[in-house]
């Protein structure tokens, strides 16, 4: 049988402006940001759980303060083996070249790698998607918005799955 991965691809929550502290890279998550990565991230638990599978095996994560911010609190609900900064899913990174390196690096890793979540931000997240399952188009996230994906490693394919969203109350 061949293997399957789930892939969570996780827009970072809401950040400040970039304008408000002349940086783009140092952007914190706004206290509405914090709310609604926290949601999502019990959702992603509770999903996982039922899933009967309620760990991440591997998390990779933008070196950017909202990203950092964002898998700090998805950490502290979800249960993650593996965390990784990874310098390649920055706004700017290459989709398609991370696309390929994660198929050959799922591979390399094998069948104990059954759960792994990105967590990054536009326009790379929308393009990884369209990158991982050719039939996609580039979709739109809200912030703290996952993506789900199935991944099939040695086939170098992916499917789309569905873009979970929970609000926090307001």
């Amino acid at each position: 049988m061949k293997q399957q991965v789930k892939l969570y691809v996780i827009r970072h929550g809401e950040a400040m402006p970039a304008q408000a502290l002349q940086g783009d890279a140092i952007r914190p998550l706004t206290p509405f940001g914090e709310q609604e990565v926290m949601v999502n991230a019990q959702w992603l638990a509770h999903y996982l759980n039922a899933q009967a599978h309620p760990a991440l095996d591997l998390l990779l994560v933008s070196p950017l303060v909202r990203a950092r911010q964002t898998a700090s609190v998805l950490t502290s609900v979800v249960q993650t083996k593996h965390e990784q900064v990874c310098t390649d899913i920055t706004p700017e990174g290459n989709a398609e070249q991370f696309a390929d390196w994660l198929f050959a690096e799922l591979q390399h890793l094998g069948s104990q790698v059954k759960q792994v979540a990105i967590v990054s931000h536009m326009p790379f997240v929308s393009f990884l998607v369209a990158a991982l399952d050719k039939a996609a188009t580039p979709i739109m996230f809200p912030t703290a918005g996952i993506a789900e994906l199935t991944l099939q490693p040695e086939d170098w394919q992916g499917h789309f799955e569905r873009m979970a969203v929970a609000e926090p109350p307001q």
